[in-house]
């Protein structure tokens, strides 16, 4: 799919399924790597949906022209890729030995709102996504893809027709990792890292060897 089709579709349901209204009105963003890993990208990572009270018109829709979101921009007011959550993907990104711009990142529903639970019109949000992503990853092919955060493991595990379903304990209480197998691809459902900094964390180092397998190139160690 061509990224100019991914747009003029993301923008029609947009406005068709009222995600403009009731107050939000926050627009869309898809991926926060450039549109070149659509047509090829051994690894994804994708998200719920983008969050924020507020559009940056610095931050493009579709994805950014070069480098990657979570390298350049600047989130929740820290400085250039220092917020916790863009540490934590990118830290997770240097222990796969994988560039954040070659990364097939962004978000399986693209519509912003303040909370997931904020977002208008979610269960037609979710099925959209589900049908858009079906898309990109049949044609990006990535054999591993990673998931943040239980929905976005459950609509995946749909969309890749996973068979089989594990979980371990990730090292922080009873937060789990989630791990799915189709026979050709890898899922990895990690919890939200905004929430759970488990990246980087000793406790959890090998919770993550573990998950990931041959993917895990490097520890993280940074805590001790």
């Amino acid at each position: 799919m061509l990224a100019y089709d991914l747009e003029a579709l993301i923008e029609r349901e947009y406005w068709d399924g009222g995600y403009h209204a009731g107050g939000e009105g926050l627009g869309w963003r898809l991926l926060a790597s450039p549109v070149s890993v659509l047509d090829t990208s051994e690894i994804a990572f994708i998200g719920l949906n983008p969050g924020g009270s507020e559009i940056d018109p610095a931050h493009p829709r579709l994805a950014p022209t070069e480098s990657s979101a979570y390298v350049t921009e600047a989130w929740a007011g820290a400085a250039p890729g220092q917020s916790p959550l863009q540490r934590q993907i990118c830290l997770l990104f240097a222990a796969l030995d994988v560039r954040p711009d070659a990364v097939l990142a962004g978000n399986l529903v693209p519509f912003r709102s303040a909370s997931w639970h904020k977002l208008q019109n979610r269960s037609r949000a979710l099925a959209f996504g589900k049908r858009l992503w079906t898309q990109i990853l049949r044609q990006s092919g990535p054999s591993l893809v990673i998931a943040m955060g239980q929905d976005t493991f459950s609509a995946l595990t749909e969309i890749l027709e996973i068979e089989s379903k594990t979980e371990i304990r990730s090292g922080w209480g009873s937060v789990g990792i989630r791990l799915g197998e189709n026979g050709r691809k890898k899922l990895v459902g990690l919890p939200h890292l905004s929430r759970f900094s488990i990246v980087g964390r000793s406790q959890s180092e090998d919770a993550l060897a573990r998950s990931f397998g041959d993917w895990w190139k490097k520890p993280t160690i940074l805590n001790r």
